[in-house]
């Protein structure tokens, strides 16, 4: 498992850097930025800016909900690291006193164009718990949204996807964890090198989509790890189940040191998949793991109470592997490429000194360095 990158110290005074002009705002809950809480560094945006704004956020938990609304886009919000920054809210969108996840989702983001590195996104209801109900820590309902070296830590519904058919969210070597249908909903979704981690131990899913038939990708997980504390072999989870509509989802290379069901998938929900399908999973050991029962059918009860029958492809291979790049899913007619928001840059608009080293800020605000 790939370590969190560590944003760790500060050699330079934030105001320096601000005079420099590398961020556009400093967040620091002991009062030595330009802002005390993320959220009043949101707000100080100029709506519907036209160039990239860069907010740095200083270690330490912000405990507050933040909202990015569709006004704020093209920002860039970088955390110190995500064993450092941590921005937690405890509120719960299930059960007694439900709050729609718009207000309770710890993160919310209604715009495009956001960049994420360095930060924690945490529900502490569902992290402290471990159970349910449902309870967000991020819900990126934009397009175009991109995460790196970040982590989103809940049980039940950790993470939202994009709202819109064919919306794109980009998650890199992030730590996500939860136990329940912790990655859901809609859109075109691409993890790379991500960690999975499961909180409960057993009868648990990772996914739960609800995509549409004009979704043309839905999830991707490539090269992702999937585990658990203590032995991650006692731990049992399906991969997902069918929330709605015709779910899209595939493991590319997966490296599976928890227990998956012979079965792989949960047969039934609200939906009917029509791509739950794996290549080249792996056990801990990275042996090939036997895919040979893993199920093609599935089936939802409808308004009438009749059975509702269909079947999804279940394994794929190497030449429709091949097809799911990140750059086809990502790409969409604009082209984007969410892989360069993170590259070193060959102009960087800034230095910052990490751990003794004279780190590039390339125009996105992150922090790169050769070989990450």
């Amino acid at each position: 498992m790939k370590q969190l990158l560590l944003f760790l110290t500060w050699c330079i005074a934030s105001t320096a850097f601000a005079q420099k002009g590398v961020y556009n705002a400093i967040v620091a809950a002991d009062g030595s930025g330009d802002y005390t809480t993320v959220q009043a560094a949101i707000d100080a945006v100029p709506d519907d800016n036209l160039s990239q704004y860069l907010i740095y956020i200083k270690a330490g938990t912000y405990n507050e909900h933040v909202y990015i609304p569709l006004n704020k886009s093209r920002l860039s919000i970088i955390g110190e690291g995500a064993d450092k920054v941590f921005i937690s809210d405890n509120k719960k969108s299930g059960g007694p006193g439900a709050i729609p996840v718009d207000k309770a989702a710890t993160v919310v983001v209604h715009a495009n164009d956001i960049t994420f590195q360095g930060i924690s996104f945490v529900n502490s209801h569902g992290v402290e718990a471990q159970a349910g109900p449902q309870a967000l820590a991020l819900y990126a309902k934009g397009d175009r949204i991109a995460f790196d070296h970040c982590a989103m830590l809940s049980y039940q519904d950790t993470y939202r996807t994009s709202e819109a058919d064919n919306g794109r969210n980009y998650v890199s070597n992030s730590l996500i964890m939860g136990g329940v249908d912790f990655i859901y909903g809609s859109g075109n979704a691409w993890f790379e090198q991500c960690t999975i981690k499961i909180n409960r131990k057993s009868g648990g899913w990772i996914v739960a989509p609800k995509h549409r038939p004009t979704t043309r990708w839905g999830y991707v997980f490539n090269h992702c790890t999937l585990t658990a504390d203590g032995n991650p072999k006692e731990t049992t989870i399906w991969l997902g189940r069918p929330w709605h509509h015709q779910p899209q989802t595939v493991f590319l290379h997966t490296r599976s040191e928890i227990t998956i069901p012979a079965e792989g998938w949960f047969s039934h929900m609200a939906g009917l998949p029509s791509v739950f399908a794996e290549y080249n999973t792996m056990d801990a050991d990275g042996k090939p793991l036997d895919l040979s029962k893993r199920i093609t059918r599935y089936y939802r009860i409808d308004e009438k109470k009749d059975t509702i029958w269909g079947t999804a492809k279940n394994i794929l291979t190497e030449k429709e592997a091949s097809q799911y790049t990140v750059f086809s899913v990502m790409g969409e007619d604009d082209h984007w490429d969410p892989v360069r928001i993170f590259l070193p840059a060959k102009q960087p608009i800034g230095y910052v000194k990490v751990q003794g080293q004279r780190l590039p800020v390339n125009r996105h605000g992150c922090f790169t360095r050769e070989g990450l």
